[in-house]
């Protein structure tokens, strides 16, 4: 697997490939379509898009095997934690296609973000996962991440409880 740093030519790629996969893993959660629409089409929109992959604060990773992109990652520098002291990179995203998962790509695209982080001088590398994906979660723990608050996501429709998860890589 090749990883390298996404740009504003790998735009509609990523907007596909995030798109699609949030609908794959996560479409079932929401409640409303319309919701689900709103949300990927400001997530995966042309300004917010453009505006991260132009920004050195943020960092986007592409996973690629054999010239085919397998999956990607998006770090925001900087961020402070939810609900919990402290600031470090945010990993936003670590999305993979279905056909890649469960071979080991996860744990090496997120080595290379935590690389990107450690680079960044970032002390602590954090996220926040659905406390219903369990799956995630000990993908996370296997990495070296723990727990240590739990957050929110409100929509009109709906509550999602999220834990907030970290790792100190700078000490």
């Amino acid at each position: 697997m090749e990883i390298r740093q996404a740009g504003i030519e790998d735009l509609i790629t990523l907007q596909t490939l995030g798109r699609e996969t949030y609908r794959h893993y996560f479409g079932s959660l929401w409640h409303n379509s319309d919701e689900l629409e709103a949300f990927l089409a400001q997530d995966f929109g042309d300004e917010e898009m453009l505006g991260s992959l132009d920004d050195p604060g943020h960092c986007w990773l592409m996973a690629m095997e054999k010239g085919v992109v397998a999956g990607f990652a998006k770090l925001h520098f900087d961020q402070p934690l939810d609900r919990a002291e402290g600031r470090g990179a945010k990993l936003c995203k670590l999305y993979f296609t279905p056909d890649s998962r469960s071979r080991g790509l996860g744990s090496q695209l997120f080595a290379a973000a935590e690389a990107a982080a450690r680079a960044h001088r970032q002390p602590v590398l954090w996220l926040d996962v659905l406390q219903s994906n369990l799956p995630a979660i000990g993908f996370y723990q296997r990495q070296g991440m723990h727990q240590v608050t739990e957050n929110t996501y409100v929509t009109a429709t709906q509550t999602t409880r999220l834990w907030i998860m970290k790792k100190e890589i700078n000490d």
